[in-house]
C-alpha cells in the first residue's frame, strides 16, 4: 500500500513499529499502515509480549535471528480488516496469534505436525521483514494463524496463550504425563507454564529449579510441589529424595551445559529429557550414559494448531496465573525501555500496548513498576 492510502486503519496512512537490531538495540520506525492480501487479516494491536528470545536477539545471543527484525510473536489484538477470499472473521473481533506460519503441504504438516514443517517461517522472528511482527500499531497475518479469543479471557491471558502452547506441546510428546514425577529446570515464564502444562497433564509431582528463590516460591503457587536452588550442591541427590526417586521426566527450560547435565542425572533409566529453552550454542552431552541408559532425549520447537486449542482452553478455564507472570506493561513509545526491562528482570512477563490511544495510559504501568528511569 502506498502512502497516502488509509486502508480502513482508522484513517491512518503510516504507523510506528518496534524494530530490534541484534547486538545494537531496539528502535521505532514509521513505516506503511500494511494492507492484507488474500487470504490475510488486518489486526490492530492490543498487547504484546517481549519474549525471552527477543531479549536473547537483542543481546546478541540468539543462534538463528541474528539481523534486524519486527519483534511480537505473542499477540492479541482486534480485526481491522480482511484480504480477498477471507470470510471466517468480523471488523472489532478480538483475536489471538499463532505466528508460526507453515506450507501445509510437505510430509511433517501432512502428519500434523506442523511446528517441523519444512519451510517453516514465524511472524515477529523474521529477518527478511516480511513476516513483520505485532510489536507495531497494526499487523497482518494469514487468516489461519489467528485464533478468536473467547469472552471469557482477558488481553492478557490471550497473549500469553501462545507462551502456554510451547509447554503444552512439550507436555503432549512427553508421551503421558499421569502419574509421572516431573522436574522443571528453570522457573521462568516458561518453567511457570511448563508447571502448568505438566499438572494439567495428570503429572503427579512437580519439582523445580532455579537461581532464584523468588521464582521458586512462584512456581509453587503455580503448582509445584516444591524446588531447590540450581547451585545447591548435590543437587541430583536433594531432587531425587524429594521427589521419591528419580524423575520420569525432565523439562528443561534453561538448555546449557550445567542444565542438561543435572537433568541427566535427574532421571531415572529409560527417561524423558525435554529440551524446551533454546541453547545459546552447542554444548557437549553425556552421550555414553544416555544410550546405556536408554534415556529419550526429545526437542521440542514451538506447537501445532491441536497445542494452541489446549492452551486456550486450559486459559478459560482459568488456568494462565497472570498475576505471577505479567510484571509490567509499556507503550509502544516506551519500546526501548520495555526490552530494558525485560532484559533484566527474568521473573515475570514484559508486555507493550501498541495501540496509540492507549499509550497514554500505560506509560504509569498499570500490570507492574513504573518504566526505570
Amino acid at each position: 500500500m502506498e502512502i497516502g492510502q488509509s486502508n480502513g486503519a482508522s484513517g491512518l496512512t503510516t504507523m510506528h513499529r518496534a524494530l530490534v537490531e541484534p547486538g545494537l538495540g531496539v528502535r521505532l520506525e514509521e513505516v506503511a499502515v500494511p494492507a492484507p492480501g488474500a487470504g490475510e487479516v488486518l489486526v490492530k494491536s492490543t498487547l504484546v509480549g517481549i519474549c525471552g528470545s527477543d531479549t536473547h536477539a537483542l543481546a546478541g545471543h540468539h543462534p538463528f535471528l541474528t539481523a534486524p527484525y519486527v519483534p511480537g510473536h505473542e499477540a492479541t489484538g482486534v480485526v481491522v480488516s480482511l484480504g480477498a477470499e477471507v470470510d471466517r472473521f468480523t471488523s472489532g473481533q478480538r483475536v489471538l496469534l499463532k505466528p508460526n506460519v507453515t506450507c501445509g503441504a510437505c510430509a511433517n504438516c501432512v502428519a500434523g505436525r506442523t511446528n517441523a514443517c519444512d519451510s517453516l517461517a514465524w511472524i515477529g522472528c523474521d529477518s527478511s521483514r516480511v513476516l513483520a511482527g505485532a510489536m507495531a500499531e497494526y499487523f497482518v497475518a494469514p487468516a489461519g494463524n489467528l485464533y478468536p479469543v473467547p469472552d471469557g479471557l482477558d488481553d492478557r491471558e490471550a497473549a500469553l496463550v501462545e507462551c502456554l502452547a510451547t509447554p503444552v506441546h512439550a507436555a503432549r510428546i512427553a508421551g503421558g504425563l499421569t502419574g509421572a514425577r516431573v522436574v522443571v529446570l528453570g522457573a521462568g515464564t516458561i518453567g511457570l507454564l511448563s508447571v502448568v502444562a505438566a499438572v494439567h497433564a495428570g503429572a503427579q509431582t512437580v519439582f523445580v529449579t532455579d537461581m532464584e528463590q523468588a521464582k521458586i516460591d512462584r512456581a509453587v503457587r503455580c503448582g509445584a510441589l516444591g524446588g531447590v536452588l540450581a547451585y545447591t550442591q548435590d543437587l541430583e541427590l536433594g531432587v531425587r529424595s524429594k521427589l521419591g526417586g528419580p524423575a520420569d521426566v525432565v523439562f528443561d527450560c534453561v538448555s546449557s551445559e550445567r542444565s542438561l547435565t543435572q537433568a541427566i542425572g535427574l532421571l531415572r533409566r529409560a527417561g524423558t529429557l525435554l529440551v524446551v529453552g533454546v541453547p545459546p550454542r552447542p554444548v557437549p552431552i553425556n552421550l555414553p550414559f544416555i544410550q546405556d541408559w536408554e534415556l529419550r532425549v526429545q526437542g521440542c520447537a514451538a506447537y501445532t494448531e491441536q497445542d494452541m486449542t489446549a492452551a486456550i482452553e486450559i486459559a478459560v478455564a482459568g488456568g494462565i496465573p497472570v498475576a505471577e507472570l505479567v510484571s509490567g506493561s509499556y507503550g509502544l513509545q516506551d519500546v526501548a525501555l520495555a526490552f530494558r526491562a525485560a532484559g533484566a528482570d527474568t521473573s515475570g512477563k514484559v508486555m507493550v500496548t501498541p495501540s496509540r490511544q492507549e499509550q497514554a495510559t500505560t506509560r504509569g504501568a498499570p500490570y507492574g513498576p513504573t518504566p526505570p528511569g
